[in-house]
């Protein structure tokens, strides 16, 4: 029968950093500033808007992430979110809350209505220098 013994060994580093400047340990910042592919550059629908009747609350969130180039949610973001109909065949009116800040990266709007029936309605999110996302398509009823 044979023995082992293990040390254990523990090493700390701290570097002093500009974080206006440096992106941090292994890439993933100081203060923030994203995940394994940097800061957030896009907003994308993680939870598409339901078919619903018109002037109703959708029956589910819909969610909206802030991603890095490599699709990773950029935790550290907390800008506001902004939801508009982009593709709108009937003039509708888009109500609830649709304008939320993000929360470690994702907005949830959990109460959306849409006033008038049509098909093909697409909800665009938007916040400030990030591009913009789209929904697919959803069917208001009456």
């Amino acid at each position: 029968m044979r023995t082992f013994a293990f040390g254990v060994a523990m090493v700390i580093a701290v570097a002093a950093c500009d974080p206006s400047t440096d992106v941090g340990i292994l890439g993933h910042g100081i203060i923030g500033g994203g995940g394994p592919g940097g800061a957030a550059t896009k907003l994308v629908f993680t939870q598409q808007p339901a078919n619903t009747q018109a002037t109703a609350a959708m029956a589910t969130a819909v969610v909206v992430e802030a991603q890095d180039p490599l699709g990773n949610v950029d935790t550290s973001y907390n800008g506001v979110v902004t939801l508009a109909l982009s593709s709108n065949p009937d003039s509708a009116i888009l109500g609830g809350n649709f304008s939320v800040s993000a929360i470690f990266g994702t907005a949830t709007f959990s109460n959306l209505t849409v006033s008038k029936a049509d098909t093909g309605y697409v909800l665009t999110a938007g916040s400030g220098a990030l591009t913009a996302g789209f929904s697919t398509k959803f069917t208001i009823t009456p």
